[in-house]
């Protein structure tokens, strides 16, 4: 099943002249992905006669241009979506779009894949591990890997890997408490800080950093530490916009991004090929393993080695 890799965080502008509106987005799809393009409106002729969709494999030093001429069929009108899928694996994306002449409006895309990217290890990883060098099991090792995510997340009471747009969270504080804990750490980047007491965050003024709150251990931890006050106590009283987590295994972090951990890579390549061993008899009482044995393994226990490095990174008051 395709999964969201990325999309515009704010509606950009678009007019005659070609406009990116995801730049090289790395996916290393599986088996195709999926394209949406969304006509926000505003400007003048308020329709989108173009969407270009360029593929590369090493992140547009060698592109292919324009793969899907013709994609979309139709104009794009005001308030109205085109959807792409195309079947074909790519390691690199970018969305392109234009108007026709003198017009212009403002538009979204968002990129779906069945991907290894945004995984806590990757398929090369796992395979390397087992031995396997035949593509006969990618499927399956790939779902395993997908999974993992999700079990390490819910371990650790936090998102390890980091979100490709901006996410709204919101938090309430303990009394007279100064500090909270994202969800997503270490952090990325902040777009927003709110307190609203009537929920009202359009109105509410955002806070400045480094004045009103600061990231301590600049946001390794997660920690927001309001300056010289208290956090608002009321239920999802504070809105935070941002990014946080790691880069997926195998990614090069970008600008104020972070590599994930070697440990936690590890952890996850032993688990996946655990998992994949065992694949057969999930759920089976007695299943022994090198090194010892699991009284009851399911798709939820997790390697004692595992457990370990996965404690580390647990949030804090998990």
């Amino acid at each position: 099943m395709s999964e969201l890799v990325a999309k515009t965080s704010v509606a950009i502008a678009v007019n005659e002249d070609l406009t990116i509106l995801l730049d090289w987005v790395n996916i290393e799809s599986v088996s195709g992905f999926t394209v949406v393009v969304d006509n926000i409106g505003g400007g003048s002729g308020n329709v989108i006669s173009d969407v270009q969709i360029d593929t590369s494999d090493d992140g547009g030093v060698t592109a292919n241009l324009d793969q899907h001429d013709g994609v979309p069929t139709m104009s794009i009108l005001k308030n109205h979506s085109r959807i792409g899928t195309f079947t074909e694996s790519a390691a690199f994306v970018r969305v392109r779009a234009c108007c026709a002449a003198g017009e212009d409006t403002t538009a979204e895309a968002h990129l779906l894949a069945d991907s290894v990217v945004g995984r806590i290890c990757t398929l090369g990883d796992v395979k390397d591990r087992l031995g396997i060098s035949v593509t006969e099991h990618d499927a399956a090792i790939n779902r395993i890997i997908s999974g993992l995510e999700s079990i390490f997340d819910r371990h650790t009471n936090r998102n390890l890997l980091v979100n490709a747009a901006d996410i709204t969270e919101y938090y309430s504080a303990i009394s007279s408490e100064s500090r909270i804990v994202l969800n997503r750490y270490p952090i990325v980047s902040i777009t927003s800080v709110k307190e609203s007491y009537n929920y009202d965050f359009d109105a509410a003024t955002a806070l400045v950093g480094d004045t009103d709150y600061r990231q301590l251990r600049s946001g390794e931890n997660g920690i927001l530490y309001r300056i010289y006050t208290s956090w608002a106590t009321f239920e999802d009283a504070i809105q935070v916009i941002y990014r946080g987590g790691y880069c997926s295994a195998g990614q090069t972090p970008g600008a104020g991004e972070f590599a994930l951990p070697a440990d936690l890579r590890e952890a996850a390549i032993e688990q996946a090929s655990f998992f994949f061993k065992r694949r057969d008899d999930l759920g089976l009482a007695g299943v022994s393993f090198e090194g010892g044995s699991i009284s009851k393994f399911s798709s939820m226990d997790l390697l004692p080695m595992v457990k370990k490095v996965l404690d580390k990174y647990k949030k804090p008051g998990s």
